[in-house]
């Protein structure tokens, strides 16, 4: 007869978020799980088969959740300034929350791995990709309101706005002072501000 679970899968893989984005992939061994998660290597073989493929499954889980939630709203069709500017503000007001020395899961990722994509999936470039679509839909939608001049190349300033959230992520897992990350941020609102008001392309 099999060992019983004393966990569930999902609950297994919440904590092994957590201790990924913590310590990421190369800074976690299976006795790390073991001992934080409270589970046997059994279950954790029987659940996911090899610490890769719990990896692969906790980034899923991460962009499911936390980046859906963070950048969901600018991949609305109706989706625009207000977005841009909640997001970043969101972002501005992190350097002293509870992501301070995490960062963001896919982030550290990139960081980690360069452009070895552990995954396999091209996971960290289809990040990277939503990203800038994330940004580039609500400055298109800017656009299409009358708010941006059409000289404006909404997928450059996208690129470079996801530039700079990738680098206060960063700024984050670092846990640099509060201050320069809130400059950073506030610098970007400025940036689109500007543009807005002057209806030049900066």
């Amino acid at each position: 007869m099999g060992r019983k679970k004393t966990h569930s899968r999902d609950e297994l893989l919440a904590k092994a978020v957590q201790i990924f984005r913590e310590k990421g992939f190369a800074g976690t061994s299976v006795e790390m799980l073991v001992d934080q998660i409270g589970v046997s290597r059994y279950s954790l073989y029987a659940d996911f088969g090899n610490m890769q493929k719990l990896f692969n499954a906790a980034l899923a889980r991460y962009n499911e959740e936390v980046i859906d939630a963070r950048f969901g709203p600018l991949e609305r069709p109706d989706a625009g300034l207000a977005e841009i500017t909640a997001l970043l503000d969101f972002y501005s007001a992190a350097g002293t929350g509870p992501a301070m020395g995490r960062g963001c899961l896919l982030c550290n990722t990139a960081v980690e791995f360069g452009a070895v994509d552990p995954t396999g999936s091209w996971a960290v470039q289809r990040y990277f990709d939503r990203l800038s679509g994330a940004f580039r839909n609500a400055l298109d939608n800017t656009r299409k309101h009358g708010q941006l001049p059409d000289a404006v190349d909404t997928q450059k300033e996208a690129d470079l706005l996801t530039t700079i959230v990738l680098g206060l992520f960063v700024l984050i897992r670092a846990n640099a002072p509060s201050e320069t990350i809130e400059n950073a941020a506030n610098t970007a609102k400025e940036r689109i501000e500007t543009m807005v008001a002057k209806g030049v392309d900066l």
